[in-house]
């Protein structure tokens, strides 16, 4: 059993970060607004040369403030930049900033904002040369600060620039995190639709199996039940052939059966992993005269249904060579429940086997091994000539958040 992990707090800084950058994402003209607003806040702090200049700044902050709204529209409607209107408006916008940009080098922060929407909608040409303006009114506005005074040192230009390179930084960030997003939906939708296809595809072995093998063997055994109420045949020689024919047909209905509820689990529909196991071990004994403990280790914790298929299957395959060829006198399966694993052992007192030198160990075992690699899980066979062999399966699994605390048992 592993310890709950302890909430850091870089870990909840990490998460309050992650998401302010995703309201960002989804609101791009809020980050607009704030780099705007700390932006004048600083100009103002240096002060304003006189009334007129203060009365061009408010009216220039004003129009930009309605760009913005613009651009947000713009942004909904033609969100490819296709639009000739929409490359009117992005010039239009960077030109109203390089003005700012020219009169305080702090407006160059607001840039950064635009930075990463410019060049996600517009052609790459035009996204570069509408910058243009902004590098020019950089070094207008930072030549004004540095022949203000000459002899001292620009803290005010310092803080603007490595804020203007720390908000490149969290642009980066954003597209980063937008990357990942659209990555894991369709490494998602990939996976559903391989579920999807695997699925139909289960359900259609499944009616073909029933409609021919099942239907096939069925109606071979009515017929020879029909054959043996024929006294004429009770004394014939080709009764034992008879016999026998339907003793083969009898086990081709047995393995059309189980080939339709591996296809079709509905001892999983009907009740939970733990309780279909024990289900599963109780008619192994009932069927081989063996007895079949089960038992529950660790927390119980709901699991992904193909991994759920897979301890199942694996436990009926494992089973169900202990029948043919351990020669054991009891089985042990057990079910661990640990923080991140899953993790299914079937063990036999048999006479167990040199698994180096064994020739195969059957399609059973190996379609089980490769199911359960499919699911990032691994699979062991351990044994001793004379010591039993133990069948392992461990599979990863997510625990729950609000824990359903477990148990322990068995059952015979």
């Amino acid at each position: 059993m592993g310890e709950v992990p302890v909430q850091t707090s870089s870990g909840r800084s990490a998460r309050v970060v992650e998401k302010v950058l995703r309201q960002l994402l989804e609101h791009p003209t809020a980050f607009s607004y704030g780099a705007l607003a700390i932006s004048t806040a600083i100009a103002l702090l240096d002060g304003v040369e006189s009334l007129q200049s203060g009365v061009l700044l408010l009216g220039q902050l004003l129009l930009f403030i309605a760009w913005i709204q613009l651009w947000g529209r713009r942004r909904t409607r033609d969100p490819m930049g296709h639009s000739v209107w929409t490359i009117i408006l992005a010039f239009g916008g960077i030109l109203l900033l390089a003005s700012l940009s020219a009169r305080h080098l702090s407006f160059t922060m607001v840039a950064t904002t635009l930075l990463p929407q410019y060049f996600t909608m517009l052609p790459l040409p035009l996204a570069v040369l509408s910058f243009v303006p902004m590098f020019y009114a950089s070094e207008v506005s930072h030549t004004q600060a540095v022949l203000a005074d000459p002899t001292g040192f620009p803290w005010g230009m310092m803080f603007v620039r490595g804020a203007t390179v720390i908000l490149i930084g969290v642009c980066f960030k954003v597209l980063a995190m937008q990357m990942a997003e659209r990555s894991r939906l369709q490494t998602s939708l990939a996976s559903a639709e391989r579920k999807a296809g695997m699925l139909e595809e289960r359900q259609r072995l499944a009616r073909e199996i029933h409609d021919t093998l099942a239907q096939g063997f069925a109606s071979i055994i009515v017929h020879f039940e029909r054959a043996e109420q024929m006294d004429s045949l009770a004394s014939s020689s080709a009764k034992p052939h008879l016999d026998l024919a339907r003793s083969v047909a009898r086990e081709g209905l047995e393995d059309a059966r189980r080939m339709l509820a591996a296809l079709r689990p509905e001892v999983l529909e009907q009740r939970a992993l733990p309780e279909a196991l024990g289900r599963v071990c109780e008619e192994w004994s009932r069927r081989t005269g063996m007895a079949a403990n089960f038992s529950i280790t660790g927390p119980l914790g709901p699991m992904h249904p193909d991994i759920e298929l897979t301890i199942l299957r694996g436990t009926q395959e494992a089973l169900a060579n202990i029948a043919r060829h351990a020669g054991a006198r009891t089985a042990a399966v057990t079910l661990s429940y640990m923080e991140d694993l899953v993790v299914l052992d079937v063990q036999d007192d048999g006479k167990g086997f040199v698994p180096a030198l064994a020739t195969g160990r059957g399609y059973g075992l190996t379609g089980m091994q490769e199911r359960t690699e499919s699911l990032q899980g691994t699979f062991s066979v351990e044994s001793v000539p004379g010591e039993g062999t133990t069948i392992t399966i461990s599979l990863p699994t997510l625990r729950p958040t609000g824990g359903e605390t477990g148990r322990e048992g068995s059952t015979s």
